[in-house]
This record gives C-alpha cells, sequence and structure tokens, in this order.
C-alpha cells in the first residue's frame, strides 16, 4: 500500500472528526502503525504471520467498514429474512495486498459470517485443493450453517464475491440476484466501450475501496478505544478458526473451534 494518498487521507479525517489528536502513520509489510498522544497501534491485516510477528496490535477488520456489508447485515438484525439459518459465501479473488493467503480469506470470511450473524463459529470443516483453494463448512453455536468456497483466481480476472444470508422468511445478499462478478457504482457507455468507475466514498476519493474500508475501520477504533480488548478476543478467534480448518483439512472431520 502506497503512503500516498493513505497516510494523509487518515491524518485528515482523524482531524476532521476528532477520533483523535496527530498521527504518526506508518505502513509496514501487512500493517498500518498509528501514532498519537494517547498512544500507538499497528492495525494488521495479514493474518498468515504467526502471532509474534503480527505483535502486539489489533486486527485490521476491513470488511466491517464496507457498506455492502453494512446494509446486509441491517437487514438479518431487523428481522426482514427472519431467523438466519445459513450462509452462503463465494470469494474467488485474485491475489492481492489484502489478500494473500488462504488464510487471509477464510479470516475475512469466518469474522464476517458472525458479523452479519451474530453468532460464533464453533466447528470447521475444510477441504483443501493446494495452497490456492479451500471449500469449507462453518457451524455456529447457534445452529447457522455457513457453506464458503474460497480461493485465488489468476491475476486480472474479475473477483467473484456473494454472500447471501438464508432466513426462515426469505433470503437476504450483498449483489443483485443472480450476479457474481464485481458490480461498479458508476457506468458510462460510449459507443462500443464501457467505463467503469468505482468510487464509493466522496471523502476518500481516489483510493482503492478496501483502503477507504481500512480507513473508516481505523477512525471507527481511535473513537472508541475500548473495543480494543475485543478485537484481541476476535483475532484469537480467527486464528483458532484456521487451525480448525488446517486440522480439518488433515483429518476429514469436523473439527472444533478451540481457543
Amino acid at each position: 500500500m502506497e503512503e500516498q494518498p493513505f497516510a494523509p487521507y487518515l491524518r485528515e479525517l482523524a482531524g476532521k472528526y476528532t477520533a483523535a489528536g496527530p498521527l504518526q502513520v506508518t505502513l509496514e509489510n501487512g500493517a498500518v502503525r498509528v501514532e498519537h498522544a494517547a498512544g500507538a497501534c499497528r492495525f494488521y491485516y495479514d493474518f498468515s504471520l504467526p502471532p509474534a510477528q503480527s505483535g502486539a496490535g489489533l486486527p485490521l477488520l476491513h470488511w466491517r467498514a464496507k457498506r455492502r456489508y453494512a446494509e446486509l447485515r441491517g437487514i438479518v438484525e431487523q428481522g426482514f429474512i427472519g431467523r438466519p439459518l445459513a450462509v452462503r459465501i463465494h470469494h474467488i479473488v485474485p491475489r492481492d495486498e489484502f489478500g494473500r493467503s488462504l488464510q487471509d480469506l477464510v479470516s475475512f470470511e469466518a469474522d464476517l459470517a458472525e458479523w452479519l450473524t451474530g453468532q460464533r463459529v464453533e466447528r470447521v470443516f475444510a477441504d483443501f485443493s493446494g495452497a490456492d483453494y479451500v471449500n469449507c463448512i462453518f457451524c455456529t453455536g447457534g445452529g447457522v450453517r455457513v457453506s464458503l468456497e474460497l480461493g485465488f483466481s489468476p491475476a486480472g480476472s474479475q473477483p467473484v464475491l456473494l454472500h447471501e444470508v438464508i432466513g426462515r422468511e426469505g433470503v437476504a445478499s450483498d449483489v443483485a440476484v443472480d450476479t457474481q462478478t464485481q458490480q461498479y457504482p458508476m457506468y458510462v457507455l460510449r459507443g462500443g466501450e464501457t467505463v467503469t468507475y468505482a468510487d464509493l466514498d466522496a471523502e476518500l476519493y481516489g483510493l482503492e475501496n478496501t483502503q477507504a474500508d481500512c480507513i473508516r475501520f481505523i477512525l471507527g477504533v481511535l473513537r472508541e478505544p475500548e473495543e480494543a480488548a475485543a478485537l484481541r478476543a476476535a483475532a484469537d478467534h480467527l486464528q483458532a478458526v484456521w487451525q480448525a480448518a488446517v486440522c480439518s483439512g488433515k483429518t476429514t472431520a469436523y473439527t472444533k473451534v478451540e481457543v
């Protein structure tokens, strides 16, 4: 991730929304280090690093700041589809800075599934196909079954991202019906050419959407530092989910998540 314009945007919005005093922002490999008058924190998004290397920091759960997932969570929380029974997830994308390994993808989707349903993953079944693909089934404490197809596609290909929550009274999805490939907020038709624009955040124009989500998530933590303990517990849990998946891949059996 390039420091320009990420770091200036983070400093500007922190001052604008009084999330913290003047910030010093340092971009590291797989992490963002933020220092201010009240202290310092390292927000990491590379979940494949061993705990000793990820250091004393907080997981950068940037997906919680993405609007499409927030809207989907709102539909579930407001009861429009009734009690959640199952979740279906397809996450097939080219490797990038925020998805370097299958552990990154499993951590992403495990936390997102829990965040959407309000239920904790307790058992995992996983079937790995090398370092690029895995099928998983998560079982939550409340009986929700989460079916996941996770993997990496060739560089330059269109990402496939689909999240459906199946409830007792309906189905909620984060994409248009019968759509899996990436959708864009703006299309410009020029004869036989179609130009797309991906910017969603008017205050963070020019950033990739995931980078904008990172800034929004970091600002939220700076405003509410008491959330740090919950985030550290979430990080430990996600590490345990991954270890359960690895164990299941070797034994071909459901594996309990143990922190």
